[in-house]
């Protein structure tokens, strides 16, 4: 069986299994053996040699991994420990984009375990095509000019939180000390461990993008990113890199660890644009 036949049955394996599910009574084994399968797909994907056929197929798990996800989503409707609580009630439904759900705490999700690299040892690299490669500890960043914007959050499984109080400094300004070159088009952030995301310059440059250290005045919690971490509000949250390295500049858009898994390039959530 070849790799793209693989997916293609673990595909249909998986579909099997929810569309009996309503006749069986344990969920929770229901969505253990999907997401096996749909695990064993993805793993597969990168066996498929044609390039189109594979990214099109990673947007058929992807979508199947985000419903089973979103299944689970009313488990993130509370408050979170140590975390203040959100608005929920009496909010503008303008500020929800579509199918989405608000919650009150902050659901912990990400890719790998957490880095245990000590914060003062924490640095950003600012790099690629630019006049000047820039590298920063965390404690020099703080000395630039820090500011602390409110935005909302929006995770690509469905819940949002609203009225979150970043502090750190705008992505632009550490771009312009970089000396971004005019053939610039767009960026491949990083994180700790080997992830990444693409995101356009355009994006990069507004106001409410930083790379933060604190959250509502408090010091970035390591599972939620700490103790750097770039916010990028008017995307999915997969776009908004935990424990943030590097800020490479290039010339092309080149799809980072979740686009190159069917992810969409863009990840507008009023657009809902979570997918390929």
């Amino acid at each position: 069986m070849d790799a793209e036949t693989r997916v293609v049955d673990l595909l249909r394996r998986a579909d099997d299994i929810v569309k009996a599910a309503p006749a069986r009574r344990d969920d929770a084994a229901v969505v253990g053996q999907v997401g096996e399968l749909l695990a064993q797909a993805r793993d597969a994907l990168a066996d498929v040699r044609d390039d189109q056929r594979r990214r099109s197929l990673a947007g058929q798990v992807s979508r199947r991994v985000g419903d089973l996800d979103q299944a689970q989503v009313a488990a993130f409707s509370g408050p979170s420990p140590g975390v203040r609580r959100a608005p929920t009630r009496d909010v503008d439904p303008a500020r929800i984009p579509p199918n989405q759900h608000l919650t009150a705490g902050f659901p912990v999700l990400h890719v790998g375990r957490l880095p245990d690299t000590p914060a003062h040892d924490w640095r950003l690299v600012v790099t690629g095509l630019v006049a000047r490669r820039q590298r920063w500890s965390l404690a020099e960043l703080q000395e630039r000019s820090t500011v602390t914007e409110r935005s909302d959050f929006h995770c690509v499984t469905g819940w949002s939180r609203l009225d979150n109080d970043w502090t750190g400094v705008r992505v632009r300004d550490l771009l312009d000390r970089a000396g971004a070159k005019p053939s610039a088009t767009h960026a491949v952030v990083a994180g700790h461990p080997a992830y990444t995301a693409n995101l356009d310059l355009e994006v990069l440059r507004r106001d409410d993008v930083l790379v933060a250290w604190a959250h509502d005045g408090q010091p970035l919690a390591r599972e939620h990113g700490g103790p750097l971490r770039l916010v990028v509000p008017s995307r999915y949250g997969w776009k908004s890199v935990k424990w943030v390295t590097e800020i490479r500049l290039l010339d092309r858009d080149v799809p980072g660890y979740w686009e190159e898994r069917g992810y969409h390039d863009v990840a507008d959530p009023f657009r809902e644009q979570r997918f390929r």
